[in-house]
């Protein structure tokens, strides 16, 4: 996949200095557009990556050429997706969230399965304005929780959590993948 130039578009730099806590930047956050693949592709990627589970340049676009899909109407349960765009209209952050149900009364919430960050614009406000939105979100589409899981080894994510308002859940998260999942199967 080719490496988009910088600007509107295009996917945080590493070069980006940090900004302090009184000089954050303002950023739009908004659905992604198909116009955004290619930079959505990067951050992607980098995310794979930082997760220690590499993708192809391929694997990356065929995934934000799904997150970039028109907005799913508020009672259906597609995944929605949201990005963050620094003040230079570069992607610098993703949020993906699916539905579940039944929840909470036999309604509908929303599941954080991804929030990432670039590490160029980590400390910034991208990942609170990112779950705020996704909040605003949850209550405009008429969803009755916003509900999401962490590495508990992950203390400045569960400090910006918290900050945010969000209480933990006494819950136990448990997987089916690979060999396992194979033998659950059978």
């Amino acid at each position: 996949m080719p490496q988009p130039a910088a600007g509107p578009g295009t996917a945080c730099s590493t070069a980006d200095p940090p900004a302090s806590a009184a000089n954050r930047p303002v950023l739009e956050i908004r659905r992604p557009r198909p116009e955004d693949v290619a930079a959505l592709a990067l951050l992607l990627a980098e995310m794979q990556r930082h997760y220690n589970d590499p993708v192809t340049d391929a694997m990356a676009e065929r995934a934000a050429r799904l997150a970039c899909r028109p907005a799913p109407p508020a009672d259906s349960f597609e995944p929605r997706s949201l990005i963050a765009l620094d003040p230079d209209g570069r992607v610098c952050g993703s949020i993906v969230l699916n539905v579940t149900f039944p929840a909470s009364r036999l309604s509908r919430s929303l599941y954080v399965r991804d929030l990432y960050v670039a590490a160029a614009a980590r400390r910034r406000g991208v990942a609170r304005g990112l779950l705020r939105a996704a909040a605003r979100l949850t209550l405009a589409e008429g969803f009755s929780a916003l509900d999401w899981t962490m590495d508990s080894a992950n203390a400045p994510a569960r400090i910006m959590y918290e900050g945010a308002g969000a209480q933990t859940v006494s819950r136990v998260y448990f997987r089916l993948a690979g060999d396992r999942l194979q033998a659950a199967a059978a």
